[in-house]
């Protein structure tokens, strides 16, 4: 049995691709905010992914539950709708934390746990797109998070690395942002088979959906 690695499984994404996962007969070890006792069907971790502490701890129970992963995919993140200038330096930091130093942190203290070819998948978003007013933070973050996978790409070997960059996702994160969720947003569900997709069809560098 394959095992995949999804840190932030609770999300849209990440709680649609568990299930697809599943579907599929995988072992699905998640980490999320708060893990869900009476999910029978997922392992789930509890952890805080802008904290280190946590994610080592995380990062030793996915080891204590499967050693080694074939698929390891960062699916947090935040949004924030705002002026630049009136985005605190708190709320600034939390979306940065959320998007991008959590994803470091997770490669940091998981990377050791993929096996050799195994596949690391970040979803990141069109950029260019959404450079709009009100969303500065998040872009700044996304973008960040797209030359990170960028290099690490770069760096790793003997790993396979996606980004996967997508428009508007129907989940409950866009209820933070400062208009309407747009016309012909993607489900968490296409998303998720999207991924499954592109990694059994051994898939790098960028999946754009």
């Amino acid at each position: 049995m394959q095992t995949a690695l999804i840190w932030g499984s609770a999300g849209g994404i990440g709680a649609a691709l568990s299930a697809v996962l599943r579907a599929h007969g995988w072992r699905v070890l998640g980490i999320a905010r708060s893990a869900h006792a009476d999910d029978d069907h997922e392992n789930t971790f509890a952890a805080d992914l802008t904290r280190e502490a946590d994610v080592g701890a995380a990062a030793l129970w996915a080891a204590q539950q499967a050693g080694t992963v074939e698929l390891w995919v960062f699916a947090a993140g935040d949004m924030f709708g705002a002026p630049l200038a009136e985005t605190s330096l708190s709320d600034w930091e939390r979306i940065f934390g959320a998007n991008v130093t959590a994803a470091h942190l997770a490669v940091r203290h998981s990377l050791a746990l993929i096996a050799p070819g195994g596949h690391l998948v970040f979803t990141g978003a069109y950029t260019d797109k959404i450079m709009l007013p009100k969303l500065g933070a998040y872009a700044a973050a996304k973008a960040a998070l797209d030359s990170y996978v960028r290099v690490l790409a770069k760096e790793l070997r003997n790993n396979r690395v996606t980004l996967v960059r997508m428009g508007a996702v129907d989940t409950s994160l866009w209820t933070k942002a400062p208009f309407r969720l747009p016309r012909g947003a993607h489900s968490p569900q296409a998303i998720a088979e999207a991924i499954l997709n592109a990694h059994t069809a051994g898939q790098q560098g960028e999946l754009d959906l």
